[in-house]
């Protein structure tokens, strides 16, 4: 039997507006997206998503291409 293994990437990509609150954030070393909403209180914590692998804003299409 073969056996097919899914890899999971992401590339966050830059918001195009101007005068908005970064809400992602990516941790390549630790392959993490933290995703924290615009409204949130303080106390009401970020959601941490881990992915095979992660690129943020500062990524290019080559980069991912040869990483992956």
């Amino acid at each position: 039997d073969e056996i097919e293994n899914v890899r999971v990437v992401v590339r966050v990509r830059p918001i195009e507006t101007n005068n908005v609150k970064p809400v992602v954030t990516v941790e390549k070393n630790n392959r993490t997206i933290t995703v924290q909403k615009p409204n949130s209180t303080n106390n009401e914590p970020a959601k941490v998503y881990y992915f095979d692998n992660v690129f943020g804003q500062d990524s290019s299409q080559v980069s991912l291409l040869i990483a992956t």
